[in-house]
């Protein structure tokens, strides 16, 4: 009985390695605003790549040297594989938005991975380095979803500044002001480049970055906050 038990626990383990150790996993971090004293702010783009959208705001942000990191969704990546390009050669910040935009709150181990998997094997087809940030469709997540992400070496990124763009109710400059207004040190700004974008949004991010250059800021990709996230645990 003992060697059946033992041989049936190798073939879960070799077919599926994260099996057994779910418990022994953490759950991925969380990070919504990096905790720093540098006057640094990411700004950060959803649900493109669009043809529309994302050419328009790469142009705003080249043309103010500012570096930015957008959270690809895979059906969106494979239709505009030329705008992943030019984001990888821009040298911008590429994070994972799901294969399908899927919401991963309530749904099982082996959904998320899916959903998780497919969009990393995607982005990679197109040049884009091994994505290690993960953006949750609708910031919705559960204990599941974040286990599977922490097995995967994901770090989840939420949003401490949200323009609510997506929602199309307010003005370019409205959404300029409310930036600046809740702007502080480590800030993370959720944006959206994807079909539904607006021109709003991209005379938003035109908008704001001079006026944040004046006051001291200083725009970094989501990647270089948790560099600072991480020398700051080693002083």
């Amino acid at each position: 009985m003992i060697p059946l038990v033992h041989k049936v626990l190798t073939f879960l383990l070799l077919l599926f390695p994260w099996f057994g150790h779910t418990a022994q996993s953490k759950p991925a971090p969380v990070i919504r605003q990096a905790v720093t004293t540098h006057k640094v702010i990411a700004l950060t783009f959803d649900d493109g790549p669009s043809p529309k959208w994302t050419p328009k705001v790469l142009t705003v942000l080249n043309q103010n040297h500012v570096k930015a990191t957008f959270f690809l969704i895979g059906s969106h990546a494979t239709r505009q594989p030329l705008l992943v390009h030019e984001e990888v050669k821009d040298k911008m910040d590429i994070g994972s938005h799901g294969a399908n935009h899927q919401i991963l709150r309530n749904q099982s181990a082996t959904v998320v991975r899916q959903e998780v998997e497919t969009n990393a094997q995607i982005l990679q087809s197109l040049g884009v380095p091994k994505p290690t940030l993960y953006r949750m469709p609708g910031g919705a997540s559960d204990a599941t979803a974040l286990t599977v992400l922490g097995q995967l070496g994901y770090h989840v990124i939420g949003w401490s500044i949200d323009t609510r763009d997506w929602r199309h109710r307010t003005t370019a400059e409205a959404m300029a002001e409310k930036v600046e207004k809740e702007a502080t040190p480590g800030a993370i700004v959720i944006f959206h480049d994807g079909p539904n974008g607006s021109e709003a949004t991209v005379q938003a991010v035109q908008m704001l970055i001079p006026v944040l250059k004046k006051e001291g800021y200083r725009f970094v990709t989501v990647q270089q906050l948790l560099h600072l996230e991480k020398a700051k645990s080693r002083i």
